[in-house]
């Protein structure tokens, strides 16, 4: 999924069960929490934890200190760019990821975090799901698109195909393993 920093805006979705998937956009915290609640598996597009040493992602705070990216973030930079935990609309993003992976938790949903520009750029997943799924010439936002390959690194995921970055404690940023077969 590609959540949205709030609510009003769209949030891409993509679900898979079997042969049979949606593509879909929701813009509230309850349409995505019901779209998804019995999946196995979300795979989501946004920070799921904070940097270590952080209570929250104000700058006037003292733990402003601990920094503005996660071991996870500074390890995708190896990839691509990645914004600061602490701009301000990944501090909303990040805020909404983490109530997201709370709330999915607590319904005992396996939520991951992913960053689809950085598994697509590694392993080509839009265009390998869209061909999978027949969908090639589907209209799609790049909300939903980003659901789609978020999609897909679930699907790897459950099958052992990913690269974990990060600290399992602080959190982690879940991507297609090298040279994965698709």
């Amino acid at each position: 999924m590609d959540p949205a920093a709030a609510d009003g805006r769209e949030s891409g979705i993509f679900i898979l069960e079997g042969d049979t998937y949606e593509l879909l956009s929701a813009f509230s915290l309850r349409e995505i929490i019901d779209a998804v609640k019995s999946a196995d598996v979300v795979a989501v597009d946004a920070p799921l934890s904070l940097p270590a040493g952080r209570c929250c992602l104000e700058h006037d705070c003292s733990c402003s200190r601990y920094g503005h990216f996660r071991r996870a973030d500074l390890e995708l930079r190896r990839y691509g760019s990645v914004l600061p935990l602490t701009w301000r609309g990944m501090r909303e993003l990040t805020m909404r990821g983490m109530k997201i992976a709370e709330i999915l938790g607590s319904m005992g949903v396996k939520v991951i975090e992913t960053h689809p520009r950085t598994a697509d750029s590694v392993a080509g997943l839009s265009g390998w799901m869209s061909r999978k799924l027949g969908i090639e010439d589907l209209e799609m936002s790049v909300h939903q698109r980003d659901a789609l390959i978020a999609g897909a690194v679930a699907i790897l995921y459950c099958r052992g195909d990913f690269i974990e970055l990060g600290d399992p404690v602080e959190g982690t940023i879940i991507l297609p393993s090298p040279g994965v077969e698709l």
